[in-house]
């Protein structure tokens, strides 16, 4: 019975270090399969909002490239771009979550800075897409609109096509102040003009649409002599549009930034006579490249333009269908 008791032993011992060199075994399967492969990648896309078109088509990008490349992508962002704390929580959660790389389009690139230290004492690559954080030098690279030129390109059509005069004024109704994709579309429109004596009202209307009708209609209240619109997103575009229906003032013109289905359609439609298109698809699809790049231990550019173009009637009907490609409609 003793030598039954001991065989006994025996054998629990040997199913017990067969049991610890499985688990290891697997452990170190996943490690392997994460520097031979992407599939075991899981990437973290963090956007200013998940609500608005704009974002949608970012979202969009980002999960065609997740498909291609074959890495996990989880898409997240608050409701609206001014929820910044939120936006700034949701970065901390995925850096606890221990995601291997970040893809983030920051709504106040100020608040932002403390996370983006955080992942990288977590030895987490950042892409920054859509809004630079330049104080953030550790970035792989920066995706974007450069959107003091975009801006510029609405000034000078504004110039030309609307035979603005010394003295006019101009409303630019804009994303809240200190953000600095708002300040440098803002600012380069009005450089654009700067040959020109133009008198500028410029509200904040925090990228909300409700607040740009609301801020349409005390302009045109308080100035009611003005000669043009330029607002700097298209959900602001949109709302400053509404406020120029209930004044009964569609006649002036318009001009949104952002190229959302929505602003797009304003196009076509006449409420809108022209759009800043970016491309928010390639920001979100390039930025998951790039950070796949990076895992790889690949060279990546320190800086990549995503383009913009000037949208009108004549060729608002082919970016329409580009877009709805996007958006698989």
């Amino acid at each position: 019975m003793k030598k039954n008791f001991a065989f006994l032993l025996f054998s629990l011992a040997l199913l017990l270090t067969a049991c610890s060199t499985d688990s290891t075994s697997t452990e170190e399967t996943g490690n392997s399969e994460k520097s031979s492969g992407d599939s075991s990648y899981n990437i973290g896309v963090v956007l200013m909002s998940v609500s608005s078109e704009y974002w949608k088509m970012t979202m969009a990008g980002a999960k065609d490239a997740a498909e291609e490349l074959g890495v996990n992508v989880e898409v997240l962002g608050p409701t609206e771009e001014t929820k910044f704390e939120e936006q700034v929580k949701i970065v901390e959660d995925q850096i606890s979550k221990g995601v291997d790389a970040l893809v983030i389009a920051a709504s106040l690139p100020e608040a932002m800075q403390p996370a983006l230290s955080k992942a990288k004492e977590a030895e987490i690559p950042v892409v920054l897409i859509d809004a630079n954080v330049e104080s953030f030098e550790d970035k792989v690279t920066f995706i974007g609109t450069e959107n003091y030129d975009a801006g510029k390109l609405a000034g000078e059509y504004a110039k030309e096509q609307f035979n603005l005069q010394d003295g006019d004024k101009v409303a630019i109704i804009r994303g809240q102040l200190g953000a600095k994709v708002h300040d440098e579309r803002a600012g380069g429109f009005q450089d654009a003009l700067k040959d020109l004596d133009i008198e500028f009202n410029i509200q904040d209307a925090q990228s909300d649409r409700v607040k740009a009708v609301n801020l349409m209609e005390n302009i045109l209240t308080s100035t009611p002599e003005i000669k043009l619109v330029f607002a700097t997103s298209d959900d602001m575009a949109l709302g400053a549009y509404k406020g120029l229906e209930n004044s009964e003032k569609t006649d002036l013109p318009l001009i949104g930034f952002d190229g959302t289905p929505d602003g797009l359609n304003a196009v076509q439609d006449g409420f809108m006579q022209a759009n800043i298109a970016q491309d928010p698809y390639n920001m979100g699809n390039t930025g998951v490249e790039s950070a796949v790049s990076a895992l790889k231990g690949e060279e990546v550019e320190e800086r990549i333009d995503s383009g913009a173009k000037v949208i009108t009637s004549e060729n608002v009907e082919e970016r329409i269908e580009k877009v709805n490609g996007y958006l698989n409609k």
